[in-house]
């Protein structure tokens, strides 16, 4: 009986290690995309409600540009991040930096990369 409880223990700690080596590289593109999704919630939140006072939409605009910006932090490799974060630019009126956002996010994508011959 203890020596199947050892065993079941020590293919636990083994399965354990397998997991976390294959899964530990891959955690920066699912913080990104975690942030990236609690940033376009924010963001459509912020779209559908167009009435809002200016300090409001500020305010949201600016919660959702710092979740996109910690989404570029995990994995600067995110189109959608950066595609998100010019309509946060849009929002203060920056066209400058939506326009830098933008063309990076075209960049990025992959349907832009399958269209380039």
């Amino acid at each position: 009986m203890k020596r199947d409880r050892l065993r079941l223990a020590v293919h636990c700690v083994i399965l354990a290690g397998i997991v976390l080596f294959v899964v530990w590289p891959l955690h920066p593109v699912a913080m990104s995309w975690g942030y990236t999704v609690a940033g376009t919630r924010v963001l459509r939140r912020l779209q559908r409600a167009p009435d809002l006072p200016q300090e409001m939409r500020y305010a949201q605009a600016m919660q959702a540009g710092r979740l996109f910006q910690t989404a570029l932090a995990w994995d600067p490799l995110n189109h959608r991040a950066y595609a998100n974060l010019a309509a946060v630019y849009m929002v203060w009126d920056d066209t400058t930096s939506a326009a830098r956002a933008l063309a990076r996010a075209a960049m990025l994508s992959p349907r832009a990369q399958d269209a380039d011959p």
